[in-house]
């Protein structure tokens, strides 16, 4: 993994601590959220992949768990804090990569049963697939169901054709299927563009992200949290490169496990310790622009909500004046 800027836990270390300093640093000069979507931005960097290196090195696969749950979480809130023209569906990578790191929670604040229907987004239906199969709801599954068929019914990539196919292999119970299509998804998500730059929000990690089939984890996890657990165990895991198999025999083994902290930054900041607890992060919504009637991720108001869950921990200080946030202190 030559491409990883950080490949030891020292130096990832040594990053986030330039990156804090340089957060304090900046919050005296700057807007605070200026500041903050570059502390975002700058910390997510190689956190997933540095995991399933030192996992692949040591045999180690809670390495591989931890880092895909702490980068996760980094890139969730980084996602959320960026303008989209799409709805909840937009966080689809961020959902599909909690369930590779079993980060149950996380899901629960990202794709929330409150918002149920996505309508606006190129891939509404997968979400809402995706939705009904998690939150077990059997009414938006026949919505989501009809809405994958006529999007097949459409040209589509082959990524996006064995993506669909496996969502409805999964709604309909099809282990045979089911396997076949995780098999399939490890050969086309390689070749997928959307999926390498929305998990790094870059190109240049796109060769580590065709190496680790992070997406095809991920779905593997959606049916055993999904899935009649004896319709579970019939899935044959993929043998194919890309897919980590230790990975999901040490998942299997440990009853799949909720991950934990990579790195702590306890002796660093009680701020970069905590600004990932799950308290800490909003739960995403939704607001309708008037002027087009179509419904949009609320940007503005998780921006907000995280801020005031920082503050009410205790982790930062401001004031506001005239709708600008004013820092004070960093913990």
């Amino acid at each position: 993994m030559t491409e990883l800027k950080y490949k030891t836990l020292d130096e990832k270390k040594d990053q986030c601590r330039e990156i804090v300093t340089d957060l304090r640093k900046g919050l005296l000069c700057y807007p605070m959220k200026n500041c903050f979507k570059l502390f975002y931005k700058q910390i997510y960097e190689d956190f997933i992949f540095l995991g399933i290196k030192l996992a692949c090195e040591s045999g180690d696969m809670s390495l591989m768990l931890n880092g895909l749950f702490q980068g996760n979480r980094i890139g969730m809130i980084q996602s959320n804090w960026l303008h989209t023209p799409q709805d909840q569906s937009a966080g689809l990578i961020n959902i599909i990569l909690a369930f590779a790191a079993n980060d149950l929670k996380l899901i629960d604040k990202s794709m929330p049963v409150s918002l149920e229907i996505s309508d606006n987004g190129f891939y509404k239906s997968q979400y809402n697939m995706i939705y009904a199969l998690y939150w077990k709801n059997q009414e938006i599954g026949k919505v989501a169901e009809k809405q994958l068929l006529d999007f097949l019914s459409k040209k589509q990539s082959k990524f996006d054709i064995s993506f669909t196919l496996y969502l409805l292999a999964l709604y309909h119970e099809n282990p045979i299927d089911i396997s076949s299509y995780l098999f399939e998804l490890c050969n086309t998500v390689t070749k997928s563009n959307w999926v390498q730059e929305e998990i790094f929000l870059d190109t240049i990690h796109n060769r580590l992200g065709r190496s680790v089939a992070l997406f095809v984890h991920g779905l593997y996890h959606l049916a055993y949290y999904s899935l009649n657990e004896n319709v579970f165990w019939e899935i044959q895991i993929p043998e194919h490169k890309t897919f980590i198999k230790e990975y999901e025999k040490f998942n299997i083994e440990n009853g799949f496990p909720v991950g934990k902290y990579l790195i702590h930054f306890n002796k660093l900041s009680r701020y970069m310790e905590h600004f990932i607890d799950i308290d800490i992060i909003p739960e995403v919504t939704t607001i309708i622009d008037p002027s087009d009637g179509k419904k949009y991720l609320d940007v503005d108001s998780f921006q907000k909500k995280t801020f005031i869950n920082l503050k009410n921990n205790d982790l930062i200080k401001y004031k506001e004046e005239s709708g600008e946030y004013v820092f004070q202190s960093l913990s």
